[in-house]
Order: C-alpha cells, then sequence, then structure tokens
C-alpha cells in the first residue's frame, strides 16, 4: 500500500513520459519536465527562495526525448540529456553550459545512459529510426547497431544474470530484443508496439502495449502475467512497496488511472486517480529525508509523492486488508455455488443414465476432439480443423491466440452443428503461437453442450505449403552457408516448423520447395554434401531467409555461422535508395543555405523598415514591410520544401538500417556483429562498393578496417 506523502501544483503541462529527476549539483534532486513551446523547467524542492523553485530552459525545438545521469567522469553530478527532432544535447545544469551538441540524422525518440558494451565510460544511448547509438561525454559516436524499426524504449537489466547489463528494446514492430554489445541474443514478438519497458528485479522487467496491455516477463519470452485495459498506458515503473524485495508494477494511465500490481499475479494492491492523464512516473528521494518516493505527474502539471505504508499505518493497512479479504470471500462463495450447480448437474446425468434413461446432451464416454492443419493455396489461409468423434456435434469454437488475430480471439458458430469445423487462420507475420482452443460438443439436436478445452502448436512457418510439380523452379536469389548437421536433422527442423512431412530416400542430400500462402512466392530449401555439407535457402525475399536462418541456428544451438549471399533485386532497389540518401542530403543543404540568405534579408528589411519609422518615410515603411511579407511567404513554402524532403531522408535512412539489419541477420555470432560495424564504416566513408562487398560476404575489403 502507498501513503500520500506531497502534493505539487506546478501550473504547467508536462508532455507524455518527457520528465526526469536529476541531482545537478550533486547533492539535491531537481524535477525535470518537458512542457510546451519547447521548454524545459526544473523545479527544485530544496531552494528555499520559493520564486526560484521552478525555473525554465528554451531550447526552441519539439522535444522528443529526455534523461539525465552520470555521463562524465569528470563531474560528480547528473547531465541533463534532451533530444530533439535530429539533435542530442547533453547540458550542464549546473554550470549553464553544453557539454555537447550532435546532429542525430536517425532521430531521438529514447536517451537512457550507462555503462554498456564494455565501454569504460558511460554512454547516452540514443534510440531512434531503426538505430541505436552510443555517445560518451566529448559526443564521439562509441556505439552503433540497427533494429527492426522505429525504437520506443530502452532500458538495462541482466536478463541471463551473468552480471553485465543487457539492452532491452522496444520498437514499433512489436519486437522486445535484448541486445548484447551489437548482437540481438533474444527477440520477444507481442501483440502491439511497446510503449514502455522498466527494469524489475534481477531479469525480469515489466512492459506495456499501446493498445492498454501491461505485464512482466520473468525473463525474454517467458511471460509471468498480462491484463488488458481499454485506455492506453503512459508510464510504468517498479518500487517494492511491502519490502519483500520484489517490486510491484506501477502503471498509469491515460485515463488518469493510476495503480499498483503484484509483480507475481497482476493482482491489483493500490489504485489512485488524477483528472487527467498520467505524464509519467518516477523514483527519487524527491525531499532528501533518505525515502525513496514513487513521484507521479499528470499531464496537467500536478506532482504527487507516494511512500510505501509503515509499520505506524498498521490499523490503517489492517483495514484495507480486512475489506481485501471480505471481496476474496464474497467471490470464493460465488464461485462456489457455481461449482454446486455444475455438480449437481453431472449427478442428474449420471443418475439418468445409470437408470439406462438417454441424458440430454450427455456425449458418448471417450468423445474426443481431434485437430490438424491443414493449407489452403486457394485461400491463402490455414484451416484449422477441429473433428468429434462418436458421431457427436461441435456447435461453435472459440480460439485464443496471440500473434494470430486481431484482438487475440476467433470465434465460429454454426446455426447446424456438425461432426467437423473448419476455422480460418491467417497469422500476418511468420511467429509460432499456442492455440488455446474451447469447443462446444454435444450430442444430435440437443440443447446442451460439453465444453472441450484443447491446446495445439502453431508452427512458426506453418504459412508456406510444400510445392508441388516439378515444373517449379527454385529462386535465384538466396543465401548459402556451411552446415555440418545431418540432412536428418535439418528435416526434423522443417517437419517442426512448417506443418509438413519431408522425407527423402538419400540421407544426404534435402530438396524441398514451399510457397508462401501470403502471396505464393516460392521458398526453396537445398542441402549438398559440398564443404562437408552446405545448406541453400533460395528466395527473392531476404529478410524471410534472415528469419529462416535464424529459426535453424537456434534450433540446432549453432552460435557461430557464416554465410554468402546473392540477392540482386533487393541489391538494386537498395542502390536506389542511397542515390536517394544522397539527393535528400544535398537538397537538405541548399535549402538551409537558402534559407539563411533569406533570414539575413528579413533582418535587413526589418531594420529598414524601422529606419522608415523613426524618420517619418511612410512609403519607405510600408514598401520594406511589402517585400517582408512576400520574403516570408517564401520562406514558408522553403520551410514546407524543407519538412518534406527531411520525411523522406528519414524514411530513407530507416530504409538503409533495415538492409543493415537483413544482413547481420543472415550469419551468427561474431560475423553478425561485424557485418554491423563494417557497414556503419562503409555508410561513414561513403563507400557503397565496400559496403555491397560486406552485404554479400559478411567481410569488407582488405582495404576497410572496422
Amino acid at each position: 500500500m502507498l501513503i500520500p506523502a506531497f502534493k505539487l501544483e506546478l501550473n504547467n503541462p508536462i508532455l507524455r513520459g518527457l520528465a526526469a529527476v536529476g541531482s545537478y549539483n550533486g547533492d539535491n534532486p531537481s524535477l525535470t519536465c518537458a512542457t510546451s513551446a519547447g521548454k524545459i523547467f526544473f523545479h527544485s524542492p530544496n531552494e528555499k527562495d520559493l520564486a526560484h523553485q521552478i525555473r525554465f530552459l528554451n531550447i526552441n525545438r519539439k522535444i522528443s526525448a529526455l534523461a539525465c545521469g552520470k555521463l562524465s567522469t569528470k563531474l560528480s553530478r547528473d547531465v541533463l540529456l534532451v533530444g530533439a527532432q535530429t539533435t542530442l544535447l547533453a547540458y550542464d545544469v549546473n554550470e549553464n553550459s553544453d557539454l555537447f551538441f550532435k546532429d542525430a540524422p536517425d532521430g531521438v525518440n529514447t536517451i537512457v545512459v550507462g555503462h554498456f558494451a564494455d565501454q569504460s565510460s558511460p554512454l547516452a544511448l540514443v534510440g531512434g529510426n531503426c538505430s541505436i547509438q552510443g555517445f560518451d561525454e566529448q559526443g564521439n559516436e562509441a556505439f552503433w547497431t540497427v533494429t527492426g524499426d522505429n525504437v520506443t524504449t530502452m532500458i538495462f537489466c541482466d536478463v541471463d544474470q551473468d552480471g553485465q547489463l543487457e539492452l532491452v528494446v522496444g520498437s514499433e514492430d512489436f519486437e522486445i530484443r535484448v541486445f548484447r554489445a551489437e548482437e540481438v541474443v533474444s527477440e520477444t514478438t507481442e501483440t502491439d508496439r511497446i510503449v514502455a519497458l522498466c527494469p524489475m528485479r534481477k531479469h525480469t522487467f515489466g512492459y506495456a502495449l499501446v493498445n492498454g496491455t501491461v505485464g512482466v516477463y520473468d525473463k525474454p519470452g517467458v511471460r509471468r502475467w498480462r491484463v488488458k485495459a481499454k485506455h492506453e498506458v503512459t508510464s510504468i515503473s517498479g518500487f517494492d512497496l511491502d519490502g519483500d524485495g520484489e517490486p510491484e508494477l506501477i502503471s498509469g494511465w491515460s485515463s488518469g488511472k493510476f495503480e499498483v500490481r503484484s509483480d507475481r499475479t497482476g493482482e491489483v494492491i493500490f489504485k489512485d486517480a488524477f483528472a487527467s492523464g498520467v505524464s509519467s512516473i518516477l523514483k527519487a528521494d524527491y525531499r532528501n529525508d533518505g525515502r525513496t518516493e514513487v513521484i507521479v505527474c499528470s499531464e496537467e502539471g500536478e506532482v504527487r509523492g507516494y511512500l510505501p505504508a509503515g509499520e505506524e499505518l498498521g490499523a490503517l493497512g489492517g483495514a484495507a486488508e480486512t475489506d481485501m479479504e471480505e471481496e476474496t470471500l464474497r467471490e470464493l462463495y460465488q464461485r462456489k455455488q457455481e461449482i454446486l450447480f455444475e455438480l449437481r448437474q453431472y449427478e442428474d446425468q449420471a443418475k439418468k443414465q445409470s437408470n439406462g434413461e438417454r441424458s440430454v446432451g450427455l456425449v458418448p464416454a471417450g468423445t474426443q476432439v481431434s485437430i490438424k492443419i491443414v493449407p489452403s493455396k486457394q485461400d491463402g489461409c490455414l484451416y484449422l480443423t477441429l473433428r468429434a468423434a462418436n458421431e457427436a456435434r461441435i456447435k461453435a469454437v472459440v480460439v485464443f491466440a496471440e500473434r494470430v488475430f486481431e484482438g487475440e480471439s476467433f470465434a465460429v458458430h454454426w446455426r447446424d452443428p456438425g461432426v467437423e469445423l473448419h476455422l480460418p487462420l491467417r497469422p500476418p507475420k511468420d511467429v509460432s503461437a499456442e492455440l488455446s482452443i474451447k469447443a462446444l460438443v454435444g450430442g444430435r439436436a440437443t440443447p446442451m453442450f460439453h465444453v472441450f478445452e484443447l491446446t495445439h502448436m502453431l508452427p512458426r512457418f506453418a504459412m508456406y505449403a510444400p510445392a508441388e510439380g516439378t515444373s517449379l523452379i527454385p529462386p535465384s536469389s538466396g543465401v548459402s552457408f556451411v552446415l555440418h548437421e545431418r540432412p536428418k536433422r535439418v528435416r526434423a527442423w522443417l517437419n517442426a516448423t512448417f506443418n509438413t512431412e519431408v522425407s527423402t530416400m538419400d540421407d544426404e542430400t534435402l530438396n524441398q520447395g514451399f510457397v508462401s500462402l501470403r502471396d505464393q512466392h516460392l521458398l526453396w530449401m537445398r542441402m549438398t554434401p559440398e564443404n562437408g555439407g552446405t545448406l541453400h535457402v533460395n528466395t527473392e525475399d531476404m529478410e524471410l531467409a534472415g528469419e529462416v536462418l535464424q529459426d535453424l541456428c537456434v534450433a540446432l544451438q549453432i552460435t557461430e555461422l557464416e554465410s554468402i549471399a546473392d540477392f540482386p533485386q533487393e541489391m538494386e532497389a537498395f542502390r536506389s535508395v542511397l542515390l536517394k540518401v544522397d539527393e535528400c542530403n544535398a537538397a537538405r543543404l541548399k535549402l538551409t543555405a537558402e534559407m539563411a540568405d533569406s533570414s539575413h534579408q528579413a533582418k535587413t528589411l526589418v531594420i529598414k523598415a524601422e529606419d522608415g519609422r523613426i524618420l517619418g518615410d511612410i512609403k519607405g515603411m510600408r514598401m520594406a514591410y511589402s517585400q517582408l511579407y512576400a520574403l516570408n511567404s517564401n520562406l514558408i513554402g522553403e520551410y514546407n520544401k524543407r519538412s518534406n524532403n527531411h520525411e523522406q531522408l528519414l524514411a530513407s535512412l530507416k530504409e538503409v538500417n533495415h538492409m543493415i539489419q537483413k544482413a547481420a541477420k543472415l550469419r551468427m555470432g561474431v560475423a553478425k556483429a561485424r557485418v554491423v560495424s563494417a557497414c556503419r564504416a562503409a555508410i561513414k566513408a561513403n563507400n557503397i562498393h565496400s559496403l555491397f562487398k560486406i552485404i554479400e560476404t559478411g567481410h569488407p575489403p582488405p582495404d576497410q578496417t572496422v
């Protein structure tokens, strides 16, 4: 339970997710919030002069990210980091000076500060447009890697409990990725865009999605619990309320709701409400009394501090526990009545059956429901087929599955029940999923049905059906790599992940084609005995080839892998993207120079108009203002051109970063990290030939050092 500790009315709006608490003089904390009109305000509770408790800092840019931390090894105080659309500012608040100001062409969506990737000094890690950059205290780029989509949130967490912090990254493509330096060691697919992550204890972390889902992961891919609400989650944090060493999950919502849930069960422990949406949830010893408070900021500028309830509030806590116990007893009593009613129904049916009467709705003993997944090339989907034994009838089926259905569930209801029911599946991505099935099964023409609860695993690449016919020609593009494994193990992996049965008379080779049910494109797998075993994955889709390779390596526990990639169509399209980047950069420089000249002319005209006013030259003043009006219209037009050019540049840079990630996923281990760093070096040097060579072979040319 939490008790109120303090309340502030700052009378300034606080932008969502843009708040932090920093000690900028090394001693006293200061609440730092981004507000409207490109400004930041600081609230210092230890400032004796009330007039100076709130101070403002003009950034004059739209603020997109805000953080603070000990970035400089020479300073014992925190540094403020402010991200705008394409810039990063490191600011020493105490000295009122910049540490550095850097351009960030990939954008700044989120910032974290800490030690990472074997760096001896802290880094400011910036998540942007499909990339993550790390800057040291001098503003030098000390780290760079790519990710699948725009980064939305980042945290440090020791997910593998090896004593080294990994970087957990959430992005717009529904993925939670874990980075160890440049290498992605884990990927977890969620059901919607990730909006927030927070470290809990050791390897556990909390997460929040844009669809109102919050939950806790024990480790990547292993979820403890999750709940979903109709409102949007705006902020989450971990805080130990009961002193058991396990932080509870605190969440704030767009409706103004603020609640604390058990880290183990997700049960609500405490809740409160604000008049406006929650902007940020922070933790700090804000009053310098040795106790850490939970600080909740609302979007309208209301700030509340909370403390865990101590022993002095035992009576209040006891009353709250009594209320909770009474509510639990009521729920258990209601559940008891439902179970007793169900038991009486079973007893009545058993009695009728023992007397030789036909029990209405009772299916024969031993009735089972079989499950099969059947691909349909004609309909472009999979059919989940359920069949009941003993001539029982299936009235309806409800299927629950993550990442398969929009809304995570799908229901089919038949007017005339039959022994077999077909339910279409069209998963948008290639992910494995557990199908939780509830089927209503009853006898012929009966009003009563039994609920059969079943589970079935949907293989990751189930949307690829075996290719049939000898006239099909394998794609010319693809990736090849040496694989010292028996074809039998590869076939076992194919059978498990492609929902098919691959068999061959030759144990030394493998030749199997698949057709995508989504777009009818081909995917071909060939294994030959060259070099002790070479596997060829042929497809025109470079991203699909990477996903197949990564899944195979995980299944066969392969940690290091080199490969040769050949995707001429994608590389030609990539060449066009690089040319587009050059064009956008050239246009940006030209537009910037032209706008600078126009701005200088505007200043000259303002001075000329003011001189005319002072000298009484009304005609000259009017002429100057008329010219200024026309110049201002031109400036607005030039700004719109620059804005459109910037959007095109961002889209092109995103494609560049995405291509680097696709090239990296065609390798494993050291080779994967090498591709990322070598591609970055080639792009900085504007060496297109070298970049293409790295993507193809995984190695930089001899004249390029990484």
